[in-house]
């Protein structure tokens, strides 16, 4: 604790019960000395602070006036000085202690002494005020004491739980928005309470086929009691809507249907989808032109049965596509287990082949270029994941070889081309594994 006092300069300006004798009093600050210093010239007492005082700006004695002033420390002065009885500093704010002035300090500075002194607030509020209302202060008023929320329980400084902790606390309570019987509820039960609150404005059971009012949810059976007929005409209104279009729908699909037929009949091909607004359904058109026709990259692929080739360890061929007009004709290679013991079942290993195409006189080995082949997210067009793949130019000679009946030659690509982790990753906007199969694109990029 620390006690907040004038600071003495000089002598003692304390209410003394005995006179100090006159040979005390400091020729200076004509006070009894405080620190009492003796002059060899004339014999008066000083304080040591007045003399200090004085060396700044004179040597001469102040009452004698001698050149040669010189003084020694007078203890048998202090000690007669300090043996004196006076009042308490604080007799004009009510203490009414008396005393030697050598124990003024003591009762000054002691907690069990002067209630009256004034202290600094231990909670270093800043506040300054007398040590008889100290406790009170700390315990009741102090902005910065340890308290508990009454809620929660928690414990904290005063300005915090009343402060901010009390406007985010979820256990205290508070009036229902709606004012209901139910009275007060606790924040983190507002929600819940207003699904069930009987003064909560809602829609009629009926809105779905016309109705627009909203009511206390403890009038909703009253008002749906009351609109019986205008729900049973609203309803039927709806059904007959429903059956028009039904059979509108069903007409624009026999015709849809015909179409579909004519373009088999022109393609040769039953793969080609009609029209698809969803993602899913865009990739399954993407993979099924790579089945109808051979296309340039960037071309996309299905890979179905996965799992069967993952338990089996069983390799996968993409169907033939060129790397870019005029360029290489390549196959893709999937094992979905792995293609090395060390990394069997943690990773999916994939590489390319060359196969015998229609410009293979106009190109030069090796291919100018960079393959990525990118796992695609089946729900959404984003979070896709890729791999760049980089001809490896050691196994030139046994890479220069196409693909026939009667050679499978050896391809290049990575061991590790997507991690099980990534393949089997499920998230409320991404999943690569879906339905078993898995969707593949490979583009090509020139060096």
């Amino acid at each position: 604790m620390s006690t907040i006092r004038d600071s003495i300069i000089g002598g003692y300006k304390h209410q003394f019960l005995d006179t100090p004798h006159e040979r005390y009093i400091c020729k200076i600050c004509i006070h009894p000395c405080q620190d009492a210093y003796l002059s060899g010239c004339c014999g008066h007492n000083f304080c040591k602070s007045c003399l200090n005082s004085m060396k700044m700006t004179a040597t001469r004695c102040p009452i004698c006036r001698n050149v040669a002033f010189t003084t020694l420390p007078n203890r048998q002065a202090d000690h007669e000085i300090r043996s004196l009885h006076i009042m308490c500093t604080n007799r004009e704010r009510g203490c009414e202690w008396q005393g030697k002035l050598n124990d003024i300090n003591n009762h000054l500075g002691n907690s069990d002494g002067c209630q009256f002194e004034k202290e600094i607030c231990f909670n270093e509020c800043g506040k300054i005020l007398q040590r008889r209302y100290l406790t009170s202060h700390v315990e009741n008023e102090c902005p910065l004491r340890i308290i508990k929320c009454q809620f929660c329980h928690i414990t904290g400084g005063h300005q915090f739980i009343e402060g901010k902790h009390k406007e985010q606390c979820p256990k205290v309570l508070q009036c229902c928005p709606n004012k209901c019987e139910v009275g007060n509820v606790p924040r983190e039960d507002t929600e819940a309470h207003r699904k069930e609150c009987s003064r909560e404005m809602v829609q009629c059971e009926y809105h779905n086929v016309g109705c627009e009012e909203r009511m206390m949810r403890k009038r909703k059976r009253n008002h749906e009691e009351e609109k019986m007929e205008e729900h049973l005409l609203m309803t039927k209104l709806k059904l007959a809507k429903a059956e028009e279009k039904l059979v509108s729908t069903e007409t624009r699909l026999g015709s849809l249907e015909v179409m579909m037929h004519r373009l088999i009949n022109t393609t040769g091909s039953s793969n080609i989808l009609i029209e698809s607004t969803q993602w899913s359904s865009h990739l399954i058109t993407l993979a099924t032109k790579v089945v109808s026709v051979t296309q340039i990259c960037p071309v996309t692929m299905k890979m179905s049965h996965f799992a069967e080739h993952r338990e089996r360890n069983l390799c996968w061929f993409s169907e033939e596509f060129y790397s870019h007009n005029r360029g290489y004709k390549l196959v893709l290679c999937i094992w979905a287990a792995g293609s090395r013991s060390s990394t069997a079942g943690t990773y999916m290993s994939g590489y390319f082949y060359l196969v015998k195409g229609s410009h293979d006189g106009e190109l030069r080995w090796p291919i100018k270029g960079k393959l990525e082949v990118k796992l695609l997210n089946q729900i959404d067009d984003r979070e896709h994941h890729s791999v760049t793949v980089t001809y490896n130019s050691h196994a030139q000679e046994t890479t220069t070889s196409r693909i026939t009946d009667e050679n499978r030659a050896v391809g290049w690509g990575t061991a590790t081309l997507f991690s099980t982790e990534v393949i089997k990753k499920v998230t409320p906007t991404c999943q690569y594994l879906k339905d078993n199969c898995i969707f593949l694109q490979v583009s090509y990029t020139y060096a």
